[in-house]
C-alpha cells in the first residue's frame, strides 16, 4: 500500500479480509506515485464501458481496478464476491487471487508467495519499484523539466553517455568555442552547437547544431536543438525550444519560447510564455 500526499496524514483503514489475502502488507509512504501506467487494453475497455462517468485514470480507474483485485469469484455457485471495500466476509475455504504475478519486477513488494490463484479474482495489479540506482522523476511542471535537464548533468549524468571534462561539464568534442567564452561546471554542450567570443554560460544544457553569437549570457536554461541567438542575448530560468530565432540584444528572465518563434531585436521578457499563433 503506497500513502501519498495528503494521505499520510490521516487514519488508514486496512480490511482483515484483505490481509488475510495477502498474506503480508507493507504500508509506505516514501514512494512517489511517476503517474505512468500500464493496461491491458481489453480490462481498460471493459472498466470504461462499465463506469461510464469515470474521467480520470490516478483517481478513478486505477484506484477500482487496485480494489476489485481482492475480490473472490463464484466457483461451483459457493463462492462469494468481495464489495469494493472488501467489508464483505468470505468464507475461508474461498481461495483469492492476489499480486502473485510478476513479483520479480517489483521483488520489495513481495516478502513471501501469496495465495493460490486458482480463485479467479477479477483484475491484477503491479507496481514497480525504482531501486535507489535508478532514476526516476516525475514530469510534470516546468520547474520539473529544468531539474531533469539538471540531473542529467548531475546526479544522473550517466543518461547522457557522456564523460565529464576536468571542469566539471559535458562538452561534445565537436562543439566550437569562441575567445574568452567560459562553459561553468554542471553545464552540458551538446554535438555541432557554436559559441561566439565572451559568452558565459552557467548551470545550463544546450541541444545540438545551435548558433550563439558574441558575448551571450545563459544561465539556468535549457536551449534545445537548432536555435539561433544573436550577440548581445541574456537568457536567465528560461527553457527555449527548438529552431526558435532570439535577435541582438533580447532579453529572456523566467521565459518559456515555444518551438519556431522569433524573439525581435532588444526586446524584454520576463515571466512569460511566447508561443506562435
Amino acid at each position: 500500500m503506497l500513502l501519498v500526499g495528503t494521505d499520510v496524514e490521516k487514519d488508514v483503514r486496512v480490511y482483515k479480509r484483505k490481509i488475510r489475502a495477502v498474506g503480508q502488507m507493507e504500508i509506505r509512504s516514501d514512494l512517489m506515485d511517476a503517474h505512468l501506467y500500464a493496461f491491458n487494453r481489453t480490462t481498460l475497455q471493459d472498466v470504461l464501458e462499465q463506469k461510464e462517468t469515470y474521467r480520470s485514470i490516478r483517481l478513478e480507474v486505477l484506484p477500482y481496478l487496485v480494489k476489485s483485485q481482492l475480490r473472490s469469484a463464484p466457483s461451483g455457485g459457493e463462492g462469494t464476491i468481495v464489495d469494493e471495500t472488501g467489508n464483505i466476509v468470505v468464507p475461508p475455504s474461498s481461495n483469492l487471487q492476489c499480486l502473485s504475478q510478476h513479483r520479480a519486477i517489483a521483488p520489495s513488494a513481495f516478502k513471501q508467495d501469496l495465495l493460490p490463484s486458482s480463485g479467479g479474482g477479477t483484475h491484477r495489479c503491479c507496481v514497480y519499484i525504482a531501486s535507489k540506482n535508478k532514476y526516476c522523476h516525475r514530469l510534470n511542471s516546468i520547474q520539473a523539466y529544468c531539474d531533469i535537464n539538471r540531473d542529467v548533468i548531475g546526479e544522473a549524468s550517466h543518461l547522457s553517455g557522456y564523460s565529464f571534462s576536468s571542469h566539471n561539464n559535458i562538452i561534445h568534442p565537436s562543439c566550437v568555442l569562441g575567445s574568452k567564452t567560459t562553459v561553468g561546471p554542471q553545464c552540458m554542450l551538446a554535438e555541432g552547437s557554436q559559441l561566439g567570443d565572451k559568452c558565459g554560460v552557467k548551470r545550463s544544457v544546450i541541444g545540438r547544431h545551435c548558433r550563439i553569437g558574441s558575448n551571450v549570457k545563459i544561465v539556468n536554461s535549457v536551449v534545445m536543438n537548432h536555435v539561433v541567438i544573436e550577440d548581445g542575448c541574456h537568457i536567465q530560468g528560461s527553457v527555449i525550444c527548438n529552431n526558435v530565432q532570439l535577435q541582438e540584444r533580447a532579453v529572456l528572465k523566467d521565459c518559456q519560447v515555444g518551438a519556431g518563434y522569433t524573439v525581435t531585436t532588444g526586446s524584454d521578457h520576463k515571466s512569460e510564455s511566447l508561443a506562435r499563433k
